[in-house]
C-alpha cells in the first residue's frame, strides 16, 4: 500500500481529479441534447435515480453493505446531499436556459477560487500563495477559451437571473468539494458517494417529480436514453468516486483547481462529437488551466494535503 506522502499516492490523486473533470465534460456534451427532452430537476432526478441503482450494488459488494456513519458527520453528509445532488447538477441545466455559454462557462471557472475561499474561512485549510495564483491562472485560461481570445467579448459580459443562477450552482459545488474533506476521513469514497446520492433521492423525487409531471417531456430517443445512462454511470457514479477519492488525498483547496479542466476537456470532446473546431484561442486557454492546475497541484505548500481533516469530539 502507498503511504499516504508518497509520491505514487499523490500522482494516482492527481489522476483521479483529472478523470472527474473528463466525466463532467462528456456530461456537458450530452447534456445539449438532454435538456431539449427533459427539465433540468427532472433530468437530474433521472439520472441520480439510475447512479443509486449503480452505487447500491457496489457498496453491497465492496462495503459488505451501506454503512451507518457516526452521528458527527450527518450534517456534512446532508449538506453535500443537498449541494452536489440536488442542487449542482440541476442548477447548471437551469442557468442554461436563460445564460450563454460564454458567462456559464466564466462562472463555473470561480468554483475553485470559492472553494479555496471557503475552506480558508471555516479552518479546514490555508491559504497559499501559489495556489491562488495557480487558481487564478487556470480561471484566465478558462476566460480565454470561452471567449475565444476576444477581450471585447469579455468586456461586453452583462449578467442576468441565468448567470446568478449559475454562480448558485459554483457555490454549491464549493460547498460540496469542502464538506467532501471532512467525510473522507471516516468514509470511503464509495460509502461517501452512495449515502449522500440516497439521502439526496428523496428530495430531488420531490422536486424533479413534480418537474417531470407538470411540464412537458420530449421524445426518449435512443440518444436521450444513451445519455442518460452516460450521465448517471459516467459523471454521476464513476466521476463522483474519482472526484472523492481524489479530495481525500490532497484536500479541497488543492483539488478543486482540477475543475478549471472541464471546459478544455469539452473542446477536445466537442471537435469529433459535435464537429466544432478547435481555435488557437482554445488551444492557449488550455493551455494556461494545465499550467494553473499544475502550480497549485504541485507547487503549493509543502505537506498541506497530507494533513487530516478535523474531526469532532
Amino acid at each position: 500500500m502507498l503511504r499516504r506522502s508518497g509520491t505514487g499516492f499523490r500522482l494516482s490523486a492527481y489522476l483521479f481529479l483529472a478523470l472527474a473533470p473528463l466525466l463532467w465534460a462528456g456530461n456537458f456534451v450530452f447534456g445539449r441534447v438532454l435538456v431539449e427532452a427533459l427539465p433540468p430537476f427532472g433530468l437530474n432526478l433521472l439520472r441520480w435515480v439510475l447512479a443509486c441503482a449503480i452505487l447500491a450494488p457496489l457498496a453491497l459488494r465492496w462495503e459488505g453493505g451501506i454503512p451507518v456513519p457516526p452521528r458527527r458527520l450527518w450534517p456534512a453528509l446532508l449538506g453535500m446531499a443537498v449541494s452536489g445532488v440536488l442542487l449542482f447538477n440541476s442548477l447548471v441545466y437551469l442557468a442554461l436556459t436563460e445564460t450563454t455559454s460564454i458567462n456559464a462557462s466564466l462562472i463555473n471557472g470561480a468554483t475553485p477560487i470559492l472553494t479555496i475561499m471557503l475552506a480558508a474561512l471555516i479552518g479546514l485549510d490555508r491559504l497559499n500563495g501559489l495556489r491562488v495564483f495557480g487558481a487564478a491562472l487556470s480561471l484566465f485560461g478558462v476566460a480565454w477559451i470561452v471567449s475565444r481570445g476576444s477581450p471585447e467579448a469579455l468586456l461586453g459580459l452583462t449578467f442576468n437571473r441565468g448567470d446568478v443562477i449559475m454562480l448558485a450552482a459554483a457555490l454549491m459545488w464549493a460547498g460540496y468539494t469542502v464538506l467532501a474533506r471532512q467525510v473522507m476521513g471516516t468514509l470511503s469514497p464509495l460509502a461517501a458517494t452512495t449515502i449522500t446520492s440516497l439521502l439526496g433521492l428523496p428530495m430531488l423525487l420531490a422536486v424533479g417529480g413534480y418537474e417531470l409531471a407538470t411540464q412537458p417531456v420530449g421524445e426518449m430517443t435512443p440518444v436521450v436514453i444513451l445519455g442518460l445512462l452516460y450521465v448517471a454511470g459516467g459523471a454521476s457514479v464513476a466521476a463522483f468516486l474519482a472526484w472523492n477519492t481524489g479530495i481525500e488525498r490532497v484536500g479541497a483547496a488543492r483539488g478543486a483547481v482540477f475543475l478549471n479542466l472541464v471546459p478544455v476537456f469539452t473542446a477536445i470532446l466537442a471537435v469529433p462529437v459535435l464537429g466544432e473546431s478547435l481555435a488557437v484561442a482554445q488551444v492557449a486557454g488550455g493551455l494556461l488551466v494545465i499550467c494553473g492546475v499544475t502550480v497549485a497541484a504541485t507547487l503549493g505548500r509543502p505537506g498541506s494535503h497530507t494533513k487530516p481533516p478535523r474531526r469532532a469530539r
